[in-house]
């Protein structure tokens, strides 16, 4: 569901179904990225030098992996970035992040040589929002979910909430949200108990500080 949200306002792309061309694409890269980023699968993340050692050495297996792999990431990040410019050229196509990002740079026409330059960065940045969006979209509303039914005072306060701001008859929209003050909470509280992403870095005082009266050390771990 997530995925198919984030196709539709990055790319323009409605998903048909589960079974979508372009999906199965999306998720066998994705699934990939996440495999190569845990600690510990690829042996070169130990020892970098061993990228050098020639395909050939018998271990080096690895290595025609991370290609396939490189070319499935490329795949995805191009096969929706193509399809949306191919639509722009028919004027088919609906409103959406690429769409608004390239009649912005086509409306510098001072770009020359840049253009290419431009054009790749926009087709990076929109492969990064879907890709990265995607799977933590879906992660957040489960985590959400398990939130509702483990709170279940929380979640009829919420609901309420949502009851008397928009009521029955129609769908949240983005101008609601300065009115969903109940709801907004239930949502950092959802992002803080259960981060899909560990953001919670810890990070150190290098010299001492001072913040709302409180002293803080230099060294300190906040």
């Amino acid at each position: 569901m997530s995925g198919s949200t984030l196709l539709s306002a990055v790319y323009g792309y409605e998903v048909t179904s589960a079974h979508d061309p372009l999906v199965r694409v999306v998720e066998k890269a994705l699934d990939h990225l996440n495999e190569a980023a845990v600690p510990g699968n690829f042996f070169v993340n130990v020892m970098p030098w061993i990228r050098y050692i020639p395909d050939w050495v018998p271990g080096t297996g690895w290595k025609n992996t991370v290609k396939e792999w490189r070319k499935e990431r490329e795949k995805m990040v191009d096969t929706p970035f193509d399809y949306t410019k191919q639509q722009i050229a028919e004027g088919t196509a609906p409103h959406s992040v690429l769409k608004s990002l390239l009649a912005e740079l086509n409306s510098k026409i001072d770009l020359g040589r840049g253009y290419e330059e431009q054009e790749d960065r926009i087709k990076w940045v929109t492969g990064t929002l879907f890709g990265a969006g995607s799977d933590t979209s879906a992660a957040t509303a489960l985590v959400f979910i398990l939130a509702m039914v483990l709170n279940r005072s929380a979640f009829l306060k919420a609901q309420a909430e949502v009851d008397s701001v928009i009521g029955h008859e129609r769908l949240p929209e983005m101008s609601d949200r300065g009115s969903l003050n109940y709801v907004e909470c239930v949502m950092k509280e959802v992002l803080r108990w259960q981060p899909v992403v560990p953001l919670a870095i810890p990070h150190a005082v290098i010299e001492d500080d001072e913040y709302r009266g409180w002293g803080i050390p230099k060294g300190s771990t906040v």
